[in-house]
């Protein structure tokens, strides 16, 4: 399924101007796939992630593969948008359900994430184009799947160049 990035693009960068490179990084490997959201589209394809602020922290959960605190987040599975994705992996990963904390579907945040080759899964090196929705909980939903913790924004820069420009932003708006 193609998917219209027009939608969003205009409004993002409007709100984030300084992210121009970034957005054109993604627009560029994305116009290489028809389906910006199958898991088997190389070079890239779309992924959807949470932003739970906690106070002046952020919500992550332990991701084993990359043995790493992240924030939640994963592949948008078949007929979801990415807003439903990251509603869903919020839920299933940290146990809460979510609501939104911004007035639109556009994301809070864009990223381009290079995905080095996972031989075990016959993945080549790729790119996950994240989309990133800051959010809520609101109720809780059960056991999370992953440990969570608490980072605070202070944190985040010495853990990826993604997170400390996230954290970035995150401050910012403080």
């Amino acid at each position: 399924m193609a998917y219209d990035l027009d939608t969003f693009g205009d409004t993002y960068l409007a709100r984030h101007p300084s992210e121009r490179e970034t957005i054109a990084r993604s627009l560029e490997q994305l116009g290489r796939v028809s389906d910006h959201f199958a898991r088997s589209s190389f070079p890239a394809h779309i992924t959807a992630s949470v932003i739970i602020p906690q106070g002046l922290g952020l919500l992550t959960i332990w991701h084993p593969l990359l043995k790493a605190w992240i924030q939640p987040g994963g592949h948008v599975d078949p007929g979801e948008t990415p807003l439903e994705a990251a509603l869903r992996e919020a839920r299933e990963e940290t146990g809460f359900v979510c609501e939104l904390m911004q007035d639109d579907a556009v994301p809070y945040d864009i990223d381009c994430l290079f995905v080095p080759p996972n031989p075990k899964k016959g993945e080549p090196e790729h790119w996950h184009i994240d989309f990133r929705y800051l959010m809520r909980p609101v109720a809780p939903a059960g056991e999370p799947e992953l440990p969570t913790a608490c980072i605070p924004l202070e944190h985040l820069g010495a853990m990826s160049p993604s997170l400390a420009r996230l954290a970035d932003k995150m401050m910012a708006a403080v």
